[in-house]
């Protein structure tokens, strides 16, 4: 042990130093916090001294330069080159940009190439709809209209697609003569749909007389929004070599079964409208006419009665017709032997039975 003044070794257990005769404890001494903290400051360099250091380290002249060879240079530069190519690259080819690219291409009206750059971009995301019709766009332009409808008809089978691909997609079916698909799909399609694709739905026509019976012949007409509308009468199915619709159709009496459909601008068929009219006559009696056959010696007018919806036709002495006298007003009695004849005939055509009176006049 050493001595706490002198610091020179002491025998153990020796309670006074032997060269400065100051007592030594024999207890041990303990560090306390502030103890520690005071050496701690001791051992701790100064600030001033820290920074002159520092300062003394960067001045050294072996420090100042970093010094690499041309080789070194030049890989780091490779490297960094390398790294900036590659984010270049990312950038570049991500589907966004892609598609921005085909776009542009696509108005600038170089097809091939914005179709090659959508096809890249729909290998980063195959089932983007924009894409998939920038792509059909660009092979219906270069020509490859099959193609394209390949490409847009997934869409349509799953029932996913926009308008934008609809119509499309209708547009090349219509392009092919396959109007009868573009008839079946736009029949299926939402509301949505069938208002962006107007122009290539015909309207069914549609007929100013429902189904039925009727007492007098009638006069069928036929509308739509169609360029021509086929129709037949016998209650075959029309198709476009049958009569073409120019006018009213009159139904005479007897049985009627209509079919007709319109054909459009762009060739599509509507559906098959259906009608069946059943045209009953009503044959007028014979006419009643007064005075009666038999013999008169003075002037006497004769009258016929006339139903409503008839019209009255006589002759003396013949066979009336559609070209005889049309009874208007009483008829003043010939005189002498005379047959006068009449008949009716009803609005829908219909004649009556002849009825024949005998006269004699003599004053």
């Amino acid at each position: 042990m050493k001595c706490p003044k002198c610091h020179k070794e002491v025998e153990k257990g020796s309670l006074y130093c032997p060269y400065c005769l100051a007592e030594i404890p024999w207890v041990r001494e303990f560090s306390t916090v502030e103890t520690l903290m005071k050496k701690e400051q001791q051992n701790r360099p100064s600030e001033k001294k820290q920074k002159t250091e520092i300062i003394k380290y960067f001045k050294h002249p072996k420090r100042r330069k970093l010094k690499f060879s041309r080789k070194q240079l030049l890989c780091l530069l490779l490297c960094a080159a390398t790294l900036l190519g590659f984010f270049c690259y990312r950038q570049l080819n991500t589907f966004s940009a892609l598609y921005s690219r085909a776009k542009k291409q696509y108005a600038q009206q170089n097809y091939e190439e914005a179709q090659r750059i959508a096809e890249n971009a729909l290998d980063k995301n195959p089932k983007n709809e924009a894409a998939n019709l920038l792509l059909a766009k660009s092979m219906e332009k270069s020509g490859d209209k099959r193609s394209a409808l390949l490409v847009l008809r997934p869409f349509i089978q799953n029932k996913t697609a926009g308008t934008g691909i609809y119509k499309e997609y209708v547009k090349l079916l219509t392009q092919e003569g396959k109007t009868n698909e573009v008839r079946l799909i736009l029949k299926s399609a939402d509301r949505e749909v069938q208002n962006a694709c107007a122009e290539y739905i015909c309207e069914t026509p549609v007929a100013n007389l429902e189904s039925g019976t009727y007492t007098v012949a009638q006069t069928l007409e036929l509308k739509g929004n169609c360029s021509k509308i086929y129709y037949t009468v016998d209650g075959t199915t029309p198709d476009r070599d049958s009569m073409v619709y120019t006018g009213p159709v009159i139904l005479g009496e007897g049985m009627t079964e209509i079919k007709a459909f319109g054909v459009n601008d762009k060739g599509i068929e509507s559906d098959i409208i259906s009608r069946k009219y059943v045209i009953v006559l009503s044959t007028p009696k014979a006419p009643r006419v007064i005075p009666k056959s038999g013999d008169y010696n003075k002037q006497t007018e004769i009258k016929i009665t006339v139903p409503d919806g008839c019209k009255a036709y006589y002759a003396f002495d013949s066979e009336p017709d559609l070209n005889s006298t049309v009874y208007e007003q009483p008829i003043s009695m010939p005189a002498g032997y005379h047959k006068l004849n009449v008949i009716l005939v009803a609005a829908n055509g219909k004649t009556s039975k002849m009825t024949t009176m005998e006269y004699y006049l003599q004053y």
